[in-house]
């Protein structure tokens, strides 16, 4: 069976850059561009990895993540937060908020994938 990610990302290129990518490593991807579409597919499907960008619309990604923690049924699932940011204070937030790993824009795709693939083996 395939693994679920789910990309939150208000960026159509980017979030279609990653779709394409992670299909052709075998994975099926939903995207989503803003954080009330995001998490009502997160209430809908059983996700294995979710892609969060941190400047969405509505909630920011920080307190999506945080709305994620916070429920039983979903707060398992690896988070790898996005952004353009690139201060410590907002890795640090990221992490200590749950996050399992964090990467900059404009990224390298195969860092990305690598990233990924550690985290579901």
């Amino acid at each position: 069976m395939k693994k679920k990610i789910l990309i939150i990302e208000d960026n159509r290129p980017i979030s279609s850059l990653l779709c394409l990518a992670l299909t052709r490593k075998g994975y099926e991807t939903f995207a989503s561009y803003n954080s009330k579409d995001g998490l009502k597919k997160l209430q809908k499907i059983k996700f294995d990895l979710i892609i969060l960008d941190v400047m969405i619309p509505g909630m920011n990604g920080f307190e999506v993540l945080e709305h994620i923690k916070q429920i039983d049924i979903i707060n398992e699932i690896p988070v790898i937060m996005c952004t353009e940011k690139n201060l410590v204070g907002d890795i640090d937030r990221a992490l200590n908020a749950g996050a399992n790993d964090y990467i900059t824009k404009p990224f390298d795709i195969e860092r990305v994938l690598e990233k990924i693939e550690n985290i579901l083996v």
